[in-house]
This record gives structure tokens, C-alpha cells and sequence, in this order.
């Protein structure tokens, strides 16, 4: 499962591809296997048909100073290209198989078989129609072009020259707004939905993924230098097969590196297109800055402050996982807060807020209240006084303990 080292809206470039090899080990039992498979079909085609040498089709002729093809020219070409057709569909379903892997990191979801190829044909149907949407603008650029060229000869030419130049641009930019289209069908889009998916995520974000991409191109070129490396001792040594094999490894698991990086960069503009799907909670004294790492999601049902949310700047972590960590943490489902400890009359008390406009405690109208109150207590009775003898029960019996006073001089 994808683990994100910064929220997804706040990843840079280089924490997508920290992110991208993190999950690249994660997920080694997935991708491993077909790279596997790949680099032995290689060297098995290989041994078969041998290296597709086009140095070795033809040679120059001494006498005539001429290029002329050598006699086997053919049968190589005729071994070579069937072998090399194999070698890029087996290439072809293991990035269907990268893909997959990419979106199950990411909604952690199980990669299945037919999965992969229902997906992987889709995929394959949505890369169709993009190419004839392509060539059919090409195309009527062209005729527009060669149209004006007939009628007027210089301003045609010149046109043709500026749609030239102008065709390399469009092309790049073209290519830029549908780069999440396989995405985006692995990630459960149709064909045309899946286009339309990735030219909503790429809106406003050329820019970025131009940066993106710019690096992705430099990790491809520093793959196929360190293949070079790597296979050079087998190809001086005769193992030209282990070589291949070799190489098609290396190729293959920087691809599936390159395509985990595009997941995240997916996922992060995902995320800066829909908010909510990565909500920033506010917790009280937690501020606007969640736990790290971030998990794709579902967040726990946490009281989420509503959107619309920023997109940062956030601070660099590490952060605590833990919130109650952080100083000045208060937990927003824990109990009240106690309440001021003056005193208090006694319950109990009115349900009526106007009752408790007296002063007088209501708590005193609900007791018997004694005739008169001495310095020591309540006195006796006056109406039973005169009864000898009945005995004041208010009456204490004299205290033996304390000396009798002095009698007054």
C-alpha cells in the first residue's frame, strides 16, 4: 500500500520518486515476477534469432564503392522481427501489470489476472483512439498546408515551415494533458471517461507535470546508462543472450519505477482537484496538519473542519503519529471541563429560572423554622412552659466537667 511522505497535495517532485521507490519494495512480489519472465523470454529469443544488427544486414563493396545486402539478410530480418514483435507484447502487458500494481497501492486493492488484461485491452482501446484523434490533426494541418502551398507558393511554404515547428510543442503539451489516461482506466475510467479524466486532472497543472516528466526522462536515461554498465561484461564476454536478458531487467523495473511515480503524481492532483478526498482536519490545538504518514484513504471518521481546504504550504515532518503528543493537545470527544468550585447553596433547585429572583434561598421555604433563635441554639417552648413536669427536650444536663463559675463580687 502507497504510503505518502508529505500530505498529496504538498508532494514535491523528489518526494514522488522517494515515495515511488518506497512502494517499489513494497511491492516486489508483484512486479518481480514479470520482470522475470520478460528477461528470460528475451534471452530465449535471443538464443533463437540473435541480435537485430543492422551492420550485419549489408556490406560495402570494394570494386563498385556500392552498399549491397548480404545473402542472409533476409532470414535474419525474417527471425529478428517476429522475436523482437514478442519481446515488445510480453514489454507491453507487464506495464499493464506495473499499472495495476500502482492503482492497488493506491485503493488497496488485490491484483488480479483478469484484471490486468480486461484493464490492460481498455487501456490498449483508449491509446487507439488517441493516435487517430492525433494523426486525423496531423493530418488536416498538413492538407492545409500543402492546400496553401499549391495557391500561393511562398506563404504556403512558410506555413508549412511554422506548422513544422509548431508541431513539436502541441505534440509535448498534447501528450502532457492524457499522461494519467491508463491511469485513470486501472483506476476503473472507460476508454473515453479515462481521457477526459486525465484532461481534467492535468487542467492548471502542465507546468508541474512538465517538471514531472522532465525528471522522469533523467531517471530513464540514468536506467539506461546503469543497463549499459551492468550488461557490458556479458556482451565482451559472449554471453550476448545474458546480456539481453539483463538489460531488458534493468529496462523494465526502471518503467515500473517511472509508473509508480506517475501513480503519485495521479493521486496528488487528485487530491489538489477534489479536497475532499484528503481532508486537512482541524482538531483543536492539533492545528491544519494530520499525522504522518498519510495513507490513501478512508481516513478515520475524525471531525473534519468543512472545505473549501488550501493546498499548503505545509511544513516539513517527520510528524508524530500520535496527537496527544503534540503541546497544548485537547481531545475534542473528551469530557467537559470542570466547572468553577465556589460554594454553592444546596439543592434543590427550581426549574423555573424566574423563581430564583428572591433572594432567599428556595431550599429555607421547605423547612419548619424555630421561634427564636438563641446564642446557643433554639430556646424552650413558652406555650409548655408552665407544665412542671414535662421536661424541655432543648434542655442539655448541666456539664459536670467544667468548674462551676465564681459568684460576682
Amino acid at each position: 500500500m502507497f504510503t505518502f511522505s508529505h500530505h498529496p497535495t504538498a508532494i514535491s517532485v523528489l518526494d514522488g520518486i522517494k515515495d515511488a521507490y518506497g512502494y517499489l519494495q513494497k511491492s516486489w512480489r508483484t512486479w518481480l515476477p514479470v520482470v522475470g519472465v520478460i528477461a528470460a523470454c528475451a534471452l530465449v529469443t535471443h538464443e533463437l534469432v540473435g541480435s537485430l544488427d543492422i551492420s550485419t544486414l549489408y556490406h560495402q563493396d570494394v570494386s563498385t564503392d556500392r552498399v549491397v545486402w548480404n545473402a542472409d539478410a533476409w532470414s535474419k530480418l525474417s527471425g529478428a522481427f517476429p522475436a523482437r514483435l514478442v519481446d515488445g507484447l510480453l514489454s507491453g502487458i507487464g506495464s499493464w501489470v506495473f499499472y495495476a500494481t500502482a492503482i492497488a497501492g493506491l485503493r488497496n486493492r488485490p491484483v488480479t489476472i483478469s484484471g490486468v488484461i480486461v484493464r490492460g485491452l481498455v487501456s490498449l482501446l483508449s491509446g487507439l483512439v488517441i493516435a487517430a484523434v492525433t494523426i486525423f490533426v496531423l493530418t488536416s494541418l498538413l492538407m492545409v498546408g500543402i492546400a496553401v502551398a499549391i495557391v500561393v507558393p511562398p506563404v504556403g511554404s512558410l506555413l508549412v515551415i511554422l506548422l513544422a515547428l509548431a508541431a513539436i510543442p502541441v505534440a509535448v503539451y498534447l501528450l502532457v494533458r492524457v499522461i494519467f489516461t491508463s491511469l485513470a482506466i486501472f483506476d476503473g475510467f472507460g476508454p473515453i471517461a479515462g481521457i477526459r479524466e486525465s484532461w481534467r486532472l492535468s487542467q492548471g497543472s502542465v507546468s508541474r507535470m512538465l517538471g514531472w516528466g522532465a525528471l522522469a526522462f533523467l531517471v530513464t536515461i540514468g536506467i539506461g546508462i546503469l543497463a549499459s554498465f551492468i550488461v557490458a561484461p556479458y556482451a565482451r564476454s559472449g554471453f550476448a543472450a545474458v546480456a539481453e536478458a539483463a538489460s531488458a531487467a534493468v529496462t523494465l523495473t526502471g518503467s515500473c519505477l517511472i509508473v509508480f511515480m506517475m501513480a503519485v503524481l495521479y493521486e496528488s492532483e487528485r487530491a489538489h482537484k477534489d479536497p475532499t478526498l484528503y481532508p486537512v482536519p482541524a482538531w483543536p490545538g492539533y492545528g491544519s496538519y494530520p499525522a504522518e504518514p498519510y495513507v490513501p484513504g478512508p481516513y478515520p471518521a475524525r471531525p473534519y473542519a468543512p472545505g473549501p481546504y488550501t493546498a499548503g504550504p505545509y511544513a516539513g515532518g517527520p510528524y508524530p503519529i500520535d496527537p496527544t503528543a503534540i503541546p497544548g493537545w485537547i481531545d475534542p470527544n473528551g469530557p467537559a471541563p470542570a466547572w468553577p468550585t465556589a460554594p454553592y447553596a444546596p439543592g434543590p433547585y427550581p426549574a423555573n429560572p424566574a423563581a430564583m429572583a428572591d433572594p432567599t434561598p428556595a431550599w429555607a421555604a421547605n423547612q419548619a423554622q424555630p421561634a427564636a433563635l438563641g446564642p446557643a441554639g433554639p430556646g424552650p417552648d413558652p406555650e409548655r412552659m408552665g407544665n412542671s413536669n414535662e421536661t424541655d427536650p432543648t434542655q442539655q444536663p448541666p456539664n459536670t466537667t467544667q468548674p462551676p463559675e465564681a459568684p460576682a463580687s
